[in-house]
């Protein structure tokens, strides 16, 4: 299974930022909330700006998070939680 990130992201109802992977060509959103992003990345904001700030700022560990979740449903859209990113 071969899993990108697109760069294509934004925020969501239920105050989560939603982003693009291709997973073996298809599309697929995965999210992260944001008392995940409260949790682990110290952000405090709640409006776009800031949840987007935040992700961007640890889009790297976010999207390893991600990957190893895809990696275990086989390419499933995620919805990242603060268990997911300990």
């Amino acid at each position: 299974m071969t899993i990108e990130f697109t760069g294509r992201r934004h925020v969501v109802a239920a105050s989560r930022v939603a982003f693009e992977a291709k997973v073996s060509g298809k599309e697929v959103w995965c999210s992260v909330s944001m008392d995940a992003l409260n949790d682990h990345f110290g952000n405090r904001g709640t409006s776009s700006h800031e949840l987007i700030q935040s992700f961007e700022a640890n889009r790297p560990r976010i999207e390893a998070a991600a990957q190893r979740v895809l990696e275990r449903n086989g390419g499933q859209s995620v919805e990242l939680e603060t268990r997911d990113l300990d």
